[in-house]
């Protein structure tokens, strides 16, 4: 059995180590991109001070649980019970709107929809 090779041997069908990362300011690890993650107990955002979810972190979410709607909720859900325990003194439904008002409808929830809408009128 031959010892593998060293490090800095290029295999053939490899790209060469220096090569293999793209170029562009999102590869550095030094990046200026922060997580819009929320800060607690406020519930602002930690990038831009906005309320949380931010614009960013709904597209990030969507994004994230883009396979699973359901896993979403369930997320918001955590975290609207967290910003309760929080914000005693806040106002339940307006946190739940806030963290759980901008979803998009499930598919279930857009076939349940459609199937309650009245007949339309002829005429």
């Amino acid at each position: 059995m031959s010892p593998p090779p060293p490090d800095d041997v290029v295999r053939p069908g490899l790209r060469s180590p220096s090569t293999e990362r793209p170029a562009g300011p999102w590869t550095r690890p030094f990046a200026r991109f922060r997580a819009h993650t929320a800060i607690r107990p406020l519930f602002r955002c930690r990038a831009c001070g906005a309320r949380w979810p931010c614009q960013p972190a709904r597209l990030t979410l969507l994004f994230m649980y883009r396979d699973d709607p359901h896993g979403l909720r369930l997320h918001l859900g955590r975290k609207l019970l967290t910003a309760l325990a929080d914000q005693p003194q806040s106002d339940a439904v307006t946190l739940a709107v806030r963290l759980l008002g901008w979803l998009p409808p499930t598919p279930a929830e857009r076939a349940g929809a459609t199937a309650r809408r009245p007949p339309r009128s002829a005429g």
